[in-house]
């Protein structure tokens, strides 16, 4: 958990068990119970998320870096608290007698016990609590057509708990067999150097120890194979207005050829991008699920995406105009690349399949650009393709 929002949190702790103390005052020393003092050995009743405020809810597992509340008695002058053997900083620990705010810590345990160990000046204790330790999450490359010698992120998550970069020889990322350069690690990603030799078509191999034994997951680097569109069709296409072919500079991160939307365009107007045919194999056919959709995008600086509900940006599938997919990537949250190129991936079924079966055979492709409201954009789209999804 971020430092800062830990420092934050336990400060709210503290300006809280401070307010509702003085709104107790106590004029004598009879009886009075120092809540920050243990008199024995520490007991665990419990573990609540730290949002269950009124602890009505007890949790058996929790996941890194979630805020728990350990509730039951003598808790108070903690001097160590782990969860399986892993220790948590008591810099991010607030403990009274009653009570104890902590974090769950971002580390992979070397021995699982499921258990909590809370060890105080009185004594130790232990109680039986799971931490869900989690698979390397892999997202792909961000921009999957850079160029060979280009440094590019795997995004992700987790990367940083299972030793990539060098520091176990188990955890490894390999192009054609050969060991990819890191250029750095974060908890999301990891920036890898494509080699300078490196063809289209290729496959990027990630191996590592997970939680369960060896796992092992593949990437696509520029998959040329799945190409909908060629360079010809694109650059001879009629565009409408403010929409053209721009070949691309592929020195300066571009890719080789892409369309360009540029200036305003009108609420609830739809202009067609481009039409086009495509030929659904049968393999693709029988097995939907099994592939994507990709395609790179680029939006300037000034100019996301914006959040267009079920309008936007439409693929249109066959001839039925209901048939067609919004695709509103600004849904969550504002969504724009900032002047990079940036990678798209789309499940086949859920864009080709919405009022009607995708079969084998030639088929209308569309794309539309439908605003829900009145657009000032500069955005781009390069290589449009359909990939089998990697194991």
């Amino acid at each position: 958990m971020d430092k800062i929002k830990v420092k934050y949190f336990l400060m709210s702790v503290i300006t809280m068990w401070t307010m509702t103390s003085c709104n107790d005052i106590v004029t004598y020393n009879e009886n009075y119970d120092d809540d920050m003092k243990s008199t024995g050995t520490p007991f665990i009743n419990g573990v609540y998320d730290s949002e269950d405020i009124e602890f009505t809810t007890p949790i058996v597992n929790a996941v890194f870096e979630q805020m728990v509340v350990i509730t039951g008695d003598n808790l108070a002058q903690v001097r160590k608290i782990m969860f399986n053997d892993v220790e948590v900083n008591l810099s991010e620990v607030y403990a009274t007698k009653e009570r104890a705010y902590l974090p769950i810590p971002r580390k992979i345990p070397e021995n699982v016990t499921n258990e909590i160990t809370y060890e105080t000046e009185f004594g130790t204790t232990k109680f039986d609590f799971a931490v869900n330790i989690p698979e390397v999450k892999i997202e792909g490359l961000y921009y999957e057509f850079c160029q060979p010698g280009d440094t590019v992120q795997l995004v992700g998550d987790y990367f940083d708990l299972y030793g990539f970069g060098g520091v176990t020889e188990t955890s490894t990322i390999k192009m054609n067999g050969q060991n990819l350069e890191v250029d750095s690690i974060s908890e999301g990603y990891i920036s890898i150097v494509i080699p300078k030799d490196a063809q289209p078509n290729s496959v990027i191999d990630i191996n590592y120890e997970g939680v369960n034994g060896g796992v092992h997951r593949q990437i696509s680097y520029m998959n040329t194979d799945g190409l909908v569109w060629d360079k010809d069709f694109v650059k001879n296409y009629s565009y409408p207005e403010k929409i053209s072919f721009v070949e691309g500079n592929v020195e300066s991160g571009e890719p080789d050829y892409y369309i360009n939307l540029r200036g305003d365009f009108s609420a609830w107007g739809w202009v067609d991008i481009i039409k086009s045919k495509l030929n659904i194999t049968s393999e693709v056919a029988a097995s939907p699920n099994d592939y994507l959709l990709k395609f790179d995008v680029c939006s300037s600086e000034n100019t996301p995406f914006y959040n267009s509900g079920d309008a936007g940006y439409r693929f249109v599938f066959n001839t039925n105009g209901d048939n067609s997919y919004a695709w509103n990537p600004s849904s969550v949250t504002s969504f724009g690349t900032y002047g990079r190129w940036c990678t798209v991936s789309l499940d086949l079924v859920s864009l080709a399949m919405k009022t009607q079966p995708l079969t084998e055979g030639e088929t209308n492709f569309d794309l539309v650009i439908h605003p829900n409201s009145n657009w000032t954009i500069n955005h781009s789209f390069a290589n449009f393709r359909i990939e089998k999804k990697l194991p």
